[in-house]
């Protein structure tokens, strides 16, 4: 089944079912099949193996950088490397690294499950499980308003150095100061699209009666109900499997 058909509901329980997963299992092996179960998901749900690399190659970089850090500065356990005498990696600096990174990747791709389906449907889910239709709301405008905030950042960075500014070439302070100046605006941009927002809300009269009603109403499918079995079956697996073993 498309996951962009998926009850909006199920796939608010697969984010939270993953990353409480992700979080709690201590054994790389159960966080590798986790990963492994992951991926299944979205491969299965009609993502296209281009669009998940494509959503982690922007963060590769950071990926990597975790890594070396923990192997780096955990000085904690046996030494796993050794050079010349002098202990480069121990092997519990690289355990917690590898703990880090997979743990990294599964959030990042359990988000993926979300980011399929349209903003409304979540709303939706969220009113119906009850939750206060102004949360429900904070919630999709956030979601909502950093997309957009980056968008505007990467034009204001744009317009910055069409006239002349040299980020790669320039000092820390300079650069420092040059990101201060691009700030400044994009912060300006988002107070001005938030008051914009709020004069909206109050002409369209958000809040002026304390339940408010819906056009349409989310029904689980049988297909709904058999995706979220089998995941939590697998997932209640792997948990007894980490404590178990």
């Amino acid at each position: 089944m498309s996951l962009e058909r998926l009850d909006p509901r199920v796939k608010l329980l697969l984010l939270i079912g993953l990353s409480t997963s992700a979080l709690v299992l201590r054994l790389p092996l159960a966080l590798l099949v986790l990963l492994c179960i992951t991926m299944l998901i979205l491969l299965a749900g009609g993502v296209k193996p281009v669009v998940i690399w494509v959503k982690l190659r922007g963060l590769f970089g950071l990926i990597v950088s975790l890594f070396l850090l923990q192997c780096i500065f955990n000085r904690n356990g046996e030494p796993f490397l050794v050079v010349r005498g002098l202990t480069i990696i121990t092997d519990i600096g690289f355990e917690t690294a590898v703990f880090v990174c997979l743990r990294l990747l599964i959030v990042i791709l359990g988000a993926l499950v979300v980011a399929l389906g349209e903003a409304r449907d979540y709303l939706l889910a969220l009113t119906q499980c009850k939750i206060p239709y102004e949360i429900a709301f904070m919630v999709l405008v956030a979601l909502r308003f950093l997309p957009m905030l980056r968008e505007e950042a990467l034009d204001v960075l744009c317009a910055a150095q069409m006239r002349g500014m040299r980020l790669k070439k320039a000092g820390l302070r300079r650069r420092a100061a040059a990101y201060i100046s691009i700030l400044v605006p994009v912060v300006a941009g988002a107070i001005r699209r938030s008051e914009q927002l709020s004069i909206a809300m109050e002409a369209r009269g958000f809040r002026a009666f304390p339940c408010r009603t819906s056009l349409r109403r989310l029904s689980m499918r049988p297909a709904d109900w058999i995706y979220t079995a089998f995941f939590f079956t697998a997932l209640v697996a792997i948990i007894l499997m980490a404590f178990l073993f």
